[in-house]
């Protein structure tokens, strides 16, 4: 009897709590939202509708907790040097998630900064994959039906249970990226994307000479349902420009492209060197009319163009895919035939905005080029002129150039000049976008091209090397643009390099993180400095707004996680909740300066020595300074 009274009594104190546990999750009289897509929403607008967080309170931002990541455990010859956490947090029912770019994920709460659980993905497994280019970095993870997806640096697939961190499905890196055609080297940075019962995939190749690719593969059993092809394979295709490609799971399907740039015989040439095109950036997806819309890399800057002769389709444009068939729907190419990798990268905004007084989707890039693309989403057509932002260009042939390019120019015309931006300047980070205004961030850094012996595809090669132009001052600007004229509302200057750190606006406020760990928090309306904390290590990710499971708004920002000259570093989240405190002014807040400062002290000293370090003992590593033209 005692028996079934204790029992009785521990079910009814379980019931109590679990009712408990559900009023603090909604929030009592509190709205309550999360941060589910590394963007904030499918169209990658980085733009939270909340409140709670606002232009006027920003300065009762105090930290709440700080979680300080574990260092890099991995000892991996030939690794190139890691550049700090680059994901966006995921908040999804008051549980944090992130990614470090040693391939771990990691689930916080939101209220108290503990951990819930870890997934570390074993890399020293991914040494000796032949396919492998010795690159691990993490841009974002993604949520979907109670599990979180991870792309790890070896193209492996990791499905992971959000509530417990035991891992679904782990789909081999070689079922990804052993690609037909292929004879470069990939590496994943971006999560999959998954569609109804797709999932999404993508890898990075850049300099390495890696065959660009975007595949879907069917959610139950990971078979490949297409494959779209962004460049020819090795040894060329002289009917490439006249078709696209799409490979199933019973054969090749070949259709004809539509776009601005003219078809060209032989584009490409003949010849094994033949690489680039990755789809590394974020991807915008229109779920009601199944349309994926994303960004191509650049050709591989490594030999000289003129083997490439022709626009070199579909490297350097924005393209629509079917979502269901990886049809091409439509390409626009920024530049035909490029000597430089100013693509248009890092994100796709899918927006609606009025246009001649009727309300359509337009897509929107903004180039490392320091050009913005607004084209529209159904016919690929610009709305109006790029829009230029940034600094002076300079020695970037064919920028914009459509039918008119020259289409057999070597890059030898470069050898000894400096062009602006550089493979690593314009813009390197994704925007966002509110109420027909995008909030845009862009970096001085100009590069100069050398000649001389490249490691490439596994032999040395005669080739080009780009690296940073010292004599030219680096620094960045923070832009709002109007979308429907297309005209420069406000410009905030930043004395730093700002690189990878999504633009995020929400409550009023856009923030921005810059390279060196500066969170600025800046009145979207007029551009007016509202507040700027020091994070004390180096800014590589944006923020997520989101509320905890007691209902009560958190902003996550994470910071560091690099390593400088040798050191590994750990890197940390910080946590900022509202306080009662309104004494707070604009500027770094000593106290939180102090107490991230002990947590991250070891990642102070900035990106330049981080850049600066030199791995040249790898058959892959001689090529990074080229292979790292978008800024990872």
């Amino acid at each position: 009897m005692m028996g079934k009274r204790t029992c009785s009594t521990r079910a009814y104190i379980l019931l109590i709590f679990l009712a408990w546990v559900v009023i603090q999750s909604v929030g009592v009289g509190q709205q309550s939202f999360d941060w589910p897509y590394p963007a904030y929403d499918l169209r990658n607008t980085n733009s939270s509708p909340q409140n709670l967080i606002n232009k006027d309170n920003v300065n009762r931002l105090s930290i709440a907790w700080l979680y300080q990541v574990p260092e890099n455990p991995y000892r991996i010859p030939s690794l190139a040097p890691l550049q700090g956490i680059e994901t966006t947090p995921l908040v999804v029912n008051g549980i944090v998630y992130f990614a470090t770019p040693y391939n771990r994920v990691i689930a916080l709460r939101a209220d108290t900064g503990h951990v819930v659980w870890s997934y570390q993905v074993n890399m020293t497994g991914f040494v000796g994959k032949t396919y492998w280019a010795y690159v691990a970095n993490q841009k974002s993870i993604w949520y979907h039906s109670g599990a979180v997806y991870m792309m790890a640096s070896d193209c492996s697939i990791h499905v992971i249970e959000a509530v417990s961190g035991r891992p679904l499905h782990v789909v081999p890196g070689e079922r990804i990226c052993e690609i037909p055609g292929n004879t470069g080297y990939y590496w994943g940075e971006q999560a999959p994307i998954v569609y109804k019962d797709l999932v999404i995939v993508r890898a990075s190749t850049a300099g390495f000479g890696g065959r660009g690719f975007i595949a879907a593969y069917s959610q139950k059993d990971f078979s490949l349902v297409w494959r779209w092809y962004s460049i020819p394979p090795a040894g060329g295709d002289p009917e490439w420009d006249f078709k696209y490609v799409v490979e199933t799971g019973t054969g090749i399907r070949v259709g004809t492209p539509v776009g601005n740039v003219k078809p060209y015989k032989n584009d490409w040439g003949v010849n094994n060197l033949i690489g680039g095109g990755a789809l590394w950036g974020l991807i915008a997806l229109d779920e009601q009319e199944g349309i994926i819309y994303a960004t191509v890399g650049q050709p591989s800057p490594v030999y000289d163009a003129a083997l490439r002769p022709g626009p070199n389709l579909y490297t350097m444009s924005i393209v629509a895919l079917n979502a269901l068939t990886g049809d091409l729907i439509w390409y626009y190419q920024t530049i035909p035939h490029t000597l430089v990798a100013v693509e248009p990268g890092w994100s796709v905004v899918l927006a609606e905005m009025d246009v001649g007084g009727a309300i359509r989707k337009v897509v929107v890039a903004a180039a490392k080029s320091d050009y913005i693309y607004v084209l529209d989403a159904k016919t690929g057509q610009p709305i109006y002129s790029p829009i230029k932002i940034g600094g002076p260009s300079m020695n970037i042939p064919n920028l914009n150039a459509g039918d008119n390019a020259d289409l057999s120019l070597s890059t030898d015309v470069l050898v000894g000049k400096t062009y602006c931006p550089g493979a690593q300047g314009g813009v390197e980070a994704p925007p966002a976008y509110a109420n027909g205004m995008l909030y845009v961030a862009t970096q001085r850094a100009c590069h100069r091209i050398s000649k001389g012996p490249v490691f490439y595809k596994g032999e040395t090669i005669e080739g080009y090397i780009s690296q940073v132009d010292p004599s030219i001052q680096q620094n960045s600007t923070l832009y709002a643009i109007d979308l429907k004229t297309g005209r420069i509302v406000w410009s905030f200057e930043i004395p730093n390099r700002y690189q990878a750190a999504s633009v995020v606006v929400s409550g009023g406020v856009v923030y921005a993180v810059d390279r060196a760990g500066i969170l600025y928090m800046v009145e979207a309306s007029s551009g007016r400095l509202l507040r700027r904390v020091s994070l004390g290590g180096l800014g590589a990710a944006g923020v997520s707004i989101a509320t905890d499971i007691k209902g009560e708004p958190v902003m996550l920002v994470p910071a560091g996680g690099g390593e400088l000259g040798g050191t590994y570093t750990p890197g940390v989240i910080a946590a900022f909740k509202l306080t009662s405190n309104t004494s707070v002014e604009p500027g770094i807040t000593l106290n939180e300066l102090a107490v991230l400062g002990v947590v991250v002290a070891a990642s102070t000293v900035g990106f330049f020595l981080l850049m600066r370090r030199g791995k040249k003992n790898s058959r892959k590593n001689s090529t990074k300074t080229m292979a790292g033209g978008h800024g990872s």
